[in-house]
């Protein structure tokens, strides 16, 4: 037992390197992430603000060192819309959107303070800064930052914000789709009865209404496009087309995760993770399209743990056979252009509810469980630190593979390529305090990180 123990401080000694608020202590995480594609970066809860912060340090990084043009957050696609909008300057209707905040006002479904937080406007303003000042130096909009949510909890208001885009560009196909999308009037706005009722026989399921509405779109698409040019050929008709298909997918993908998430839960999360890795993928061949059909946008993915670590290392993809989008991501655009990041804490407090809807609370957290990895670097860090298990090189040919840093991290390395740990961190302040808000509540500590 004491060899072991002795063998694993030798092991932690030789491969962690101590994070600060420093920019240059991500060197090493930098330079291991090499010419990766898609980058993406976990959270072990939703109300942390070391995560954020942490985060958008390296975001920013990625955006200004590497190029990367493409930002998607485990979010609402309308919701991130607003954001997008914002950092390229553009209106909302009849409205300007008038700061950071304010580009935020589309979160309103719990945990709002998911994203409305105190990280947050500071990072959106800096997307917007940043792509000015590339428009400014080189007017090249293939060079601006987009910013997405890949997420598929918006149903209703994805539909919504297709048929009224095809009142504008297609009148004829937008009756027809009113039609098809009026299948979930019976079930009102309540997704919940929607999925209680479809699930159990009670009401017929508009599955076949929402395929053949993103497939009008799709048909669609070349006679819209060619129509739109001749109206206004300083417009954006690609991007607003693909918007209007990406919540046309989002309506597709959705209407199935809850017709089968009442009782078939295994395939309700893998449908979402899919959704989460078919966005990306969309994402990347729109802005940057390849004559090979995958898409050569650098694209960096914000999402709990539960999704960005490679689920075939851990018990939900070997018992549970659950997917996630850490594994789908390394399938889709290949392990050597794929690079994850797990970010870790076990002592401090963090911003939580105790059941989904109910007010937040700053709870404590309990110290971390024998043999997991939080109680090894708790045992043997006495800073905030990460250890690299990857990294990405690329040869005189220009070809690029992942090579393992050492056997001895093999078990990690399984899972992430990179595995921060934050000592003592502290829950994220929202942005809105109404009365939800609570102090540290003693009696309510928990133990974190969680799944989700």
């Amino acid at each position: 037992m004491v060899t072991e123990s002795i063998r694993e401080k030798e092991l932690f000694a030789a491969h962690a390197h101590r994070l600060s608020w420093a920019s240059s202590s991500c060197d090493p995480i930098i330079e291991a992430i090499g010419d990766a594609q898609v980058v993406l970066i976990g959270d072990g809860s939703h109300g942390t603000y070391e995560f954020y912060a942490h985060r958008a340090n390296l975001t920013e990084r990625l955006i200004g060192e590497k190029g990367f043009t493409a930002v998607a957050v485990e979010a609402a696609w309308p919701d991130a819309l607003r954001i997008n909008r914002y950092i390229h300057g553009g209106a909302l209707g009849d409205s300007k959107i008038k700061n950071a905040r304010d580009a935020l006002a589309e979160f309103e479904r719990f945990p709002k303070w998911m994203w409305k937080n105190e990280s947050m406007p500071p990072f959106v303003e800096y997307l917007k800064q940043h792509n000015e000042r590339v428009l400014e130096a080189t007017n090249d909009p293939s060079r601006t930052v987009s910013f997405h949510g890949m997420d598929l909890y918006s149903l209703h208001r994805s539909a919504q914000q297709v048929l009224e885009y095809l009142d504008k560009v297609d009148t004829e196909g937008a009756k027809a789709a009113r039609k098809k999308y009026n299948c979930f009037e019976r079930f009102g706005e309540d997704t919940m009865r929607y999925a209680y009722e479809t699930q159990f026989g009670l009401k017929r399921d508009c599955h076949r209404e929402v395929i053949d509405n993103l497939t009008l779109l799709l048909c669609s698409r070349q006679k819209i496009l060619e129509q739109q040019l001749g109206k206004n050929p300083h417009g954006h008709p690609f991007e607003e087309q693909f918007v209007a298909e990406m919540n046309a997918l989002v309506v597709k993908d959705a209407e199935e995760y809850y017709r089968t998430m009442m009782t078939e839960d295994v395939i309700s999360w893998n449908l979402r993770d899919d959704h989460f890795a078919r966005v990306v993928a969309s994402i990347s061949q729109f802005f940057a399209p390849s004559d090979s059909g995958l898409g050569r946008a650098k694209i960096i993915v914000w999402a709990h743990n539960s999704h960005v670590g490679d689920a075939r290392a851990t018990d939900m993809g070997r018992r549970r056979g659950e997917i996630n989008i850490g594994q789908r991501c390394r399938e889709i655009f290949g392990d050597h252009n794929v690079f994850n990041i797990g970010f870790l804490t076990n002592r401090g407090t963090v911003t939580a509810s105790h059941n989904w809807d109910e007010p937040p609370y700053l709870q404590r957290m309990n110290p971390p469980l024998q043999g997991s990895i939080e109680s090894m670097f708790d045992q043997w860090a006495n800073s905030d630190s990460f250890i690299v298990t990857h990294k990405i090189v690329t040869d005189e040919k220009g070809k690029t593979r992942k090579v393992q840093i050492s056997e001895d991290l093999s078990d990690v390395a399984k899972q992430f390529d990179c595995v921060v740990h934050v000592r003592e961190s502290r829950g994220i302040q929202a942005l809105e305090q109404e009365d939800t808000w609570k102090g540290p509540k003693a009696e309510a500590d928990l133990t974190f990180p969680f799944g989700e």
